[in-house]
């Protein structure tokens, strides 16, 4: 993992040594800060925040109950879908562009789901019975995910969300769609999934038959309950429901930044700060999981290579709300990013500039580092332009995240999964399904993860509208020019 030029090795000292020191005060359950010196206590965060299981899914729907024909004028969802194994592998970017490998794989468990189209201004609960609204597949509206349950394998492992998500309406090809995300927050474990805390972020359609689309999911991992150590049985590929979309994975984290790309505070024209500029370094990443009886997960594995930069502005939504960000209470954010892809030349090859119109934030707690300020979090919106290779895309940006943030110029530490899913029809992004090659890590203890929220009633807009975000068309020009004037000005 990358850590800042002052967080290097004295020469004096053996890296194993330190290393050897860090996990046996986490270990030993000892607050890390007080058990070694900073270079060590980033190090050991890091690691910590990467003790962390993350997988995709692809669910398609089995069966469904609306109140009415198709999906417009539904005012609810309430269907059942099959969860597929899908493994998504960004190839290194050449000359030629960017491509990814999306394999759907063999069904390992269900999706059961309560969905409701809910008011722009209703704060959503799960106690909260939405009021009746009917969609409108012309229009970008909100809607609440009251009850998301997984189970795989023989169904004794599994979780339960809660959430909110928005519409997109937009044509890909010659057909429209009602494209959703979403962010969701596990209120309930069970079996291997029990005690364990987690968010998802989902991404793909509403359809008369239900939800089609991906799952992102991260949960934390402390004690390798989720994950097993060797190779996951291999993917048993099969034809795709949905050839007319690409999804794009890729991780994101700090580095040794270039000068002047460190993360800085954002001022005003008044002088007051409005938000936090962020960079991260772009790398591959690699997901997998498994259920044939009981569920499974690999350690997600990140590649060596730089292939991109981030350079980003992220701001919260709501002035003067609580910093403390729980299950039914999460801290809202939003933002603008560009992310750059280059080749191993170091070439542009191709960007895009998305807007993070919904961003959730919990709170968390991480073993032998309690005082820390970690987080995890979830958050999607439209990307809004592109270029090189991307340029005249359409599509949704989204991920999930874990994170110690420090203000600058403190250490960062940030370990992001993200996604993006194109408007591909012709499959110009898309690579012929086939076995994938996962990343090479640069050593067993940095880029190969292994492992090691309650809230309240929400009174705040923990579960409510993205302030100034009521209505979110997937382009428009004033949104774009503003986006694009965040991002240039770093």
């Amino acid at each position: 993992m990358g850590i800042s030029d002052n967080h290097q090795p004295q020469q004096d000292k053996h890296p194993g040594d330190e290393t050897l020191k860090t996990k046996t005060a986490i270990a030993a359950g000892h607050d890390i800060e007080t058990s070694s010196d900073a270079r060590v206590s980033a190090d050991a965060i890091q690691r910590l925040v990467d003790q962390s299981a993350g997988f995709n899914l692809f669910v398609v729907p089995d069966s469904t109950r609306l109140d009415g024909t198709d999906t417009n004028g539904a005012t609810a969802f309430v269907a059942t879908a099959k969860v597929h194994r899908f493994e998504v592998v960004l190839q290194p970017p050449t000359v030629g562009g960017v491509l990814s490998t999306n394999i759907f794989g063999e069904a390992i468990g269900t999706m059961d789901i309560r969905w409701f189209m809910i008011p722009d201004s209703f704060v959503a609960h799960p106690d909260r019975q939405p009021p009746a609204t009917r969609l409108d597949p012309t229009t970008s509206q909100r809607f609440a995910m009251q009850e998301t349950t997984f189970r795989f394998g023989d169904g004794r492992d599994g979780f339960k969300c809660f959430g909110t998500g928005r519409t997109f309406p937009m044509m890909v090809g010659n057909h429209p769609r009602v494209v959703v995300s979403a962010i969701g927050t596990v209120m309930e474990g069970f079996g291997r999934f029990g005690n364990h805390e987690g968010n998802c972020t989902i991404c793909g359609d509403l359809t008369s038959n239900g939800f089609q689309g991906n799952i992102l999911v991260r949960f934390q991992d402390s004690q390798s309950n989720l994950r097993v150590p060797g190779v996951l049985s291999a993917i048993q590929a099969q034809s795709h429901p949905d050839p007319q979309v690409t999804y794009f994975l890729w991780a994101g984290q700090k580095g040794e930044e270039q000068p002047g790309l460190e993360n800085h505070f954002s001022f005003a024209f008044d002088g007051n700060v409005r938000g936090m500029n962020i960079t991260t370094q772009q790398k591959i990443l690699h997901l997998d999981c498994a259920a044939s009886g009981d569920f499974q997960t690999s350690a997600f594995l990140i590649g060596n290579d730089v292939i991109g930069t981030e350079i980003g502005f992220g701001r919260l939504s709501v002035p003067n709300a609580s910093q403390i960000g729980t299950q039914l209470n999460p801290t809202l954010f939003e933002g603008v990013a560009k992310y750059t892809f280059f080749d191993s030349k170091g070439n542009t090859v191709g960007a895009v500039l998305t807007s993070l119109v919904e961003g959730r934030r919990f709170d968390m707690s991480l073993p032998g580092a309690s005082a820390v300020p970690a987080l995890r979090f979830g958050f999607f919106g439209p990307i809004i332009w592109g270029s090189g290779c991307f340029e005249g895309v359409e599509g949704i940006f989204y991920g999930a995240s874990g994170s110690v943030f420090n203000p600058p110029p403190a250490t960062h530490t940030v370990t992001h999964f993200y996604m993006m899913r194109l408007n591909d029809p012709t499959g110009k992004f898309r690579v012929a399904q086939a076995a994938s090659t996962e990343p090479q890590p640069s050593s067993s203890d940095s880029t190969l993860s292994r492992g090691n929220g309650s809230g309240d009633d929400g009174s705040s807009h923990g579960w409510g509208p993205m302030p100034g975000n009521l209505s979110c068309p997937i382009s428009k020009a004033g949104q774009e020019s503003a986006a694009e004037g965040e991002a240039e000005d770093r």
